[in-house]
C-alpha cells in the first residue's frame, strides 16, 4: 500500500495491525486474480490457435479459385477479424506480465505463418491435381500478408492507443 494511503488510514484511527491485515487481504486477491488471469490467457491462446486453423482451412477454397487482389482482400479481412479477436482477448485480460504479451506476440505469428504456408501448399496441390485454371500462389507472400493483417489490430492498440 502506498505511504500516502497508510498515513491517511493512520489519521483516520487505523492501527498498524489493521493496515497490515488489509494489505494482506489485498495482496491475496492480487495473487488469485493473477492465477485466474493466467488460466484465461492460456485458454484465449488456445482459442486463437484454433481460430487461426479454422480460418486457414476456410481459405483453401478461396486460394484455389481466387486471384491476386480479391484473394488478398479476403485474406486481410479474415486475418484482421481473427487478429481483432486475439487483441481483444489478450489485452483485456488483467494482471498479465509483460512476458505473457511477448510470448503471445511471438508464438501466435509464428504459428500463423507455418499454418498459412501449409494451407497455401495444400491449395497449390489442389490447383495442380484438379487442373484448375489458376496460378499457384506464393506461400511466403500469402503467409506474410495474413500474419501482418492478423497482428495489425494488436500493433495499432499498442502504438496508437497506447494501452
Amino acid at each position: 500500500m502506498k505511504v500516502i494511503k497508510k498515513k491517511e488510514l493512520q489519521e483516520k484511527g487505523w492501527t498498524e495491525k489493521e493496515i497490515r491485515d488489509t494489505e494482506n487481504i489485498l495482496d491475496k486477491e492480487k495473487a488469485y486474480d493473477t492465477h485466474f488471469s493466467k488460466i484465461v490467457f492460456w485458454s484465449a491462446l488456445i482459442v486463437i490457435i484454433f481460430a487461426n486453423l479454422i480460418v486457414s482451412l476456410v481459405l483453401i477454397p478461396f486460394l484455389i479459385v481466387l486471384n491476386k487482389w480479391i484473394l488478398f482482400t479476403t485474406i486481410v479481412l479474415l486475418a484482421g477479424t481473427v487478429g481483432f479477436l486475439y487483441n481483444f482477448l489478450v489485452n483485456d485480460i488483467g494482471h498479465l506480465q509483460r512476458r505473457h504479451h511477448v510470448l503471445a506476440a511471438i508464438i501466435i505469428p509464428i504459428l500463423t505463418l507455418a499454418n498459412m504456408i501449409t494451407m497455401v501448399l495444400v491449395s497449390n496441390r489442389f490447383i495442380r491435381d484438379l487442373n484448375v485454371d489458376n496460378v499457384e500462389h506464393n506461400p511466403w507472400l500469402i503467409a506474410v500478408v495474413f500474419a501482418v493483417a492478423f497482428i495489425l489490430p494488436y500493433v495499432f492498440d499498442k502504438l496508437v492507443l497506447k494501452r
